[in-house]
């Protein structure tokens, strides 16, 4: 007897974890790569909210927005929307994460263009597929504001100063005034000195230097793994220090990889992995 079109496998509908439903109605996470949007696409989220939402959106922790109340019929109208605009879904599920950023070389204590790094990862790695999600953020100075070091991979930018001409310092002391670790000290014939042994890298003092006695020596970035921001917070340790910001992508993709072929089917996040396999065997495998 042939069967009904009714009675008939119907294809499954696409997987969307960007979509949250909430009793008969939806909400859609935006994915806002670097945390930064141009006047189009504010504009394209506006309009998704009080055309098919309740008008409202929400902007996330992790630099996204999410756009509540959608109904169902509404969600293709929505995402189209949002594509016009070089928008889509936003991330969730067991992938590489939307990438957050720092506003970058706009601050002036930035060590160097941090969004430009993010959207290079994104680019690259950005919705890989893994065992577990992987939380990435990117900042431009050691003292962040957007916690990296509590993410499953972060990096933080750094800078090394160094005195260009010990006789341009003028001994004024507005180096040793605004570090923030104490590093810096003036000698009693009025010069600046630093200790490298304790000074946290943020550039600062190269900044402030109202003589420019102080100039780059290196710029680079630490690379922190297994950090975690939810209930237990914890900072993931430093896989590597000062690493050249050429060679930050490349090393991405090798600690990626490495989870992809590593992780038990427990391990979720990075920080269990972490923590079994240990960072030393992991600088040893990854560096």
């Amino acid at each position: 007897m042939a069967s009904n079109a009714t009675d008939q496998k119907q294809p499954a509908k696409p997987k969307r974890p960007y979509l949250g439903k909430r009793g008969d109605k939806y909400e859609l996470k935006v994915r806002i790569s670097t945390g930064n949007l141009n006047a189009d696409q504010v504009l394209a989220i506006k309009e998704v909210a009080e055309k098919y939402g309740s008008g409202e959106i929400h902007l996330t922790a992790r630099q996204e927005v999410l756009i509540f109340d959608l109904e169902e019929a509404h969600i293709e109208d929505a995402l189209s929307r949002l594509e016009e605009a070089g928008l889509k879904g936003g991330s969730a599920g067991m992938r590489v994460r939307n990438i957050m950023s720092c506003v970058g070389n706009r601050c002036k204590n930035c060590a160097w263009d941090t969004a430009a790094l993010a959207r290079e990862i994104d680019e690259k790695y950005g919705e890989m597929d893994l065992p577990g999600a992987v939380k990435m953020s990117v900042a431009g100075c050691p003292f962040p504001c957007i916690r990296p070091q509590l993410n499953d991979i972060g990096i933080i930018g750094r800078t090394r100063p160094r005195m260009e001409d010990i006789d341009k310092c003028k001994g004024c002391g507005l180096c040793a005034k605004i570090c923030k670790v104490g590093a810096i000290s003036i000698s009693d014939d009025k010069k600046s000195v630093t200790d490298h042994n304790i000074c946290a890298m943020c550039g600062r003092c190269i900044l402030y230097c109202p003589s420019s006695a102080r100039i780059v020596d290196k710029v680079g970035v630490t690379i922190t793994i297994g950090g975690g921001g939810s209930w237990h917070v914890e900072e993931g340790p430093v896989l590597v220090d000062m690493l050249e910001i050429e060679k930050v992508v490349p090393l991405i993709g090798k600690i990626l990889d490495y989870y992809k072929a590593n992780a038990l089917p427990n391990e979720k996040r990075l920080r269990p992995f972490v923590k079994r396999i240990g960072i030393e065997k992991l600088k040893e495998d990854l560096l």
